[in-house]
């Protein structure tokens, strides 16, 4: 296993190639060859890692080099490789490799060529050093490197001012949990001495219940902001104003992955708290169902996708909130796989029509671009949840899952996920086959894209197809690292805490199996009605803007008040700018005048102001007259005389 040190660096090695070769030598398409190459061979060595660990079993921790001693404590730069890495780190490799072919055509001509280049492996280089540590300071180092690289990407068009500041956004926004994902790491070492996970874990039932409690709040603090989970979303939808092998980057393989991934990584330290998990379960619940409710009515065909993001992290959330880590893990892959296929058929759309973003500005797409469409097309079934598409082996069993643990909790997933049906398929009747409302301009000049945007679509829409029937597979491979009784590293108090911790989980009894789970679902009442409600949600997105028998714009009059909350996302942004942006500049006023006007500019000032009227006082008996002295000493003496006689 040796060998693995190459899976992260391959992309780091092309970041230095392209960042210092990238304008005078390679330009393009070098410097996007380059970056394919890398991000390529990554993808090939996390592939034979993992089948080995999926053959032989075990994790392997290896330790690259020392980084920082601190006494007798090393923190070491290290590859902790287990089925749960192993995983996340395909996904990130495999997926990115496609994404990197894909922007090779869709970034053709860009003059910024080999910038792009260089900062998407920077991302890819950092999203692979978080997957693979061991410990939270290495963690922590890649956690801000894809926050640093999300910031250059997202503002990579950084002479519009939308771009700018979108960037800007995202930035300040993860600060917020980037702080408490750090207080938190903090708190670890004071409470463990140690900043390893393994050590950590085996020391989780000697600490305080509500220090461990603290610790997995803060932890996941963090998480809220990098996978834009409620309070801490804001960012994702101004985040589109990157190129959209960003988009696709950042929301299918990297950064807002990365939350899901870190709680499941240190799922010990959250199990051991059961509020910790109803917290991740809740935040969840409640960003699946509100970012479903924010995607019905937006036009922004990246925003839209941009939205399902949000709430499909949500499930995954609500899956881990729920103790199903090993099916919130499942669903991130699967995810990532028919998200990824999305976001780059709409940049091939984009393409195709000169970046128009506006959905009621298409239509018919799929007589022009039928490779976009078809695809685009498997892409939204998988998300929609219908059989035998992947989302549907993914999203479903954490739907009924909830059903076993909280009625309530299922009742917003369920409900979410009808929504969810209707404004993916909403987005591809409006693109792809109602109306034809393309500028004639705009109409003489539709393609289909290029081989090399085409064949990672092909390709992707083949795993969103097939991925599914792995079910089984991938919760067997996931035991060794989130299943307590199968965990090696985990000593037997650890054990029975963790044990504990997800017993709400036990009550959950699914088939594993893809076929078996396939013939559930098409039987029980709960499957049935999962199914219906999915296809009700496309069937009513169908009769409304294919066959146009009902009048969205009557439905919005008719129903205003919910229209306007969810056009204006919940308010979040303008509750956002008073209280902070625009709350924030008030206080500083009140400080300014408080603290220069009245205080500082109050001392100043009335020193000078004083030092004048002393010597304008002291003037009066300081006029350089002779006669006015004489007077001045006649009246002093006459003074003295009456004071001396009136006393003696």
């Amino acid at each position: 296993m040796e060998y693995l040190w190459i899976i992260p660096f391959s992309p780091l090695i092309a970041f230095i190639i392209i960042g210092l070769f990238g304008y005078k030598f390679l330009r393009e398409p070098l410097s996007g060859i380059v970056a394919v190459v890398a991000v390529a061979i990554s993808a090939v060595a996390s592939v034979i890692g993992f089948i080995q660990v999926a053959t032989s079993g075990g994790y392997y921790n290896l330790k690259l080099f020392t980084w920082m001693p601190i006494g007798d404590y090393e923190i070491s730069v290290s590859i902790l490789w287990d089925p749960l890495s192993a995983l996340m780190t395909c996904v990130v490799t495999v997926i990115s490799t496609f994404i990197f072919i894909f922007a090779t055509g869709y970034m053709r001509n860009e003059p910024s060529y080999p910038r792009f280049f260089a900062y998407l492996s920077l991302f890819v280089f950092m999203m692979l050093m978080l997957t693979l540590s061991d410990n939270l300071v290495q963690l922590f180092f890649g956690w801000e490197g894809v926050g640093l690289a999300s910031y250059l990407l997202i503002g990579f068009y950084h002479h519009k001012s939308s771009a700018a500041d979108a960037a800007f956004e995202s930035f300040i926004t993860n600060r917020v949990g980037d702080w408490l994902f750090l207080t938190g790491a903090i708190l670890a070492f004071v409470t463990f001495g140690t900043m390893d996970y393994l050590d950590i874990f085996n020391k989780l039932p000697e600490a305080s219940y509500w220090v461990v409690t603290a610790i997995a709040l803060l932890l996941f603090g963090g998480a809220v902001g990098k996978s834009a989970q409620l309070g801490l979303h804001i960012w994702l939808p101004n985040a589109m104003e990157g190129p959209t092998p960003v988009s696709a980057l950042i929301h299918a393989a990297t950064m807002v992955a990365a939350g899901v991934y870190m709680v499941a990584r240190l799922m010990p330290i959250f199990a051991a708290s059961d509020i910790a998990l109803d917290v991740v379960l809740f935040v969840g619940t409640a960003s699946a169902f509100i970012a479903a409710t924010m995607g019905l009515v937006q036009n922004d065909i990246k925003r839209i996708i941009a939205y399902s993001t949000m709430s499909q992290l949500g499930y995954m959330f609500a899956a881990e909130g729920l103790g199903l880590f090993g099916e919130g893990m499942f669903h991130l892959a699967s995810h990532a796989v028919f998200k990824a296929l999305l976001f780059l058929a709409a940049g091939s759309v984009l393409i195709g029509i000169h970046h128009i973003l506006n959905v009621q500005k298409m239509g018919q797409l799929r007589k022009y671009m039928p490779i976009t469409a078809i695809t685009f097309l498997i892409g939204a079934l998988a998300l929609a949840g219908i059989p035998p598409f992947a989302g549907f082996f993914s999203k479903d069993p954490i739907i009924e899952g909830a059903y076993e643990i909280s009625k309530a909790v299922w009742f917003f997933l369920w409900v979410g996920a009808g929504l969810t049906a209707f404004y993916i398929f909403r987005l591809y009747f409006l693109a792809f086959e109602n109306g034809d409302r393309l500028d004639p301009h705009v109409k003489e000049h539709v393609h289909e894209s290029p081989p090399t945007m085409t064949i990672p679509l092909i390709v992707l829409a083949s795993g969103a197809v097939v991925l599914g029937f792995f079910k089984e597979f991938f919760g067997n491979f996931l035991k060794p690292s989130l299943d307590p009784a199968h965990m090696p590293f985990l000593n037997e108090e650890t054990k029975l805490l963790v044990e504990e911790g997800l017993s709400r989980a036990h009550h959950v009894h699914m088939a594993e199996d893809a076929w078996h789970f396939l013939i559930h679902s098409l039987t029980s009442p709960l499957g049935i009605l999962a199914l219906v409600t999915a296809l009700l949600g496309i069937f009513t997105a169908w009769i409304i803007y294919q066959l146009k028998k009902i009048s969205a714009r009557e439905i919005a009059k008719t129903f205003k008040p919910l229209y306007l909350l969810f056009y204006n996302r919940w308010y979040f942004d303008f509750v956002y700018y008073a209280v902070f942006v625009f709350g924030y500049y008030k206080f500083s006023r009140i400080l300014w005048f408080i603290g220069d006007k009245v205080i500082i500019d109050g001392i100043v000032d009335g020193s000078a102001k004083t030092s004048l009227v002393a010597g304008d006082g002291l003037r009066l008996f300081q006029s350089g007259k002779i006669g006015a002295y004489v007077t001045q000493m006649a009246v002093g003496i006459l003074i003295f005389l009456g004071i001396f006689l009136l006393f003696v």
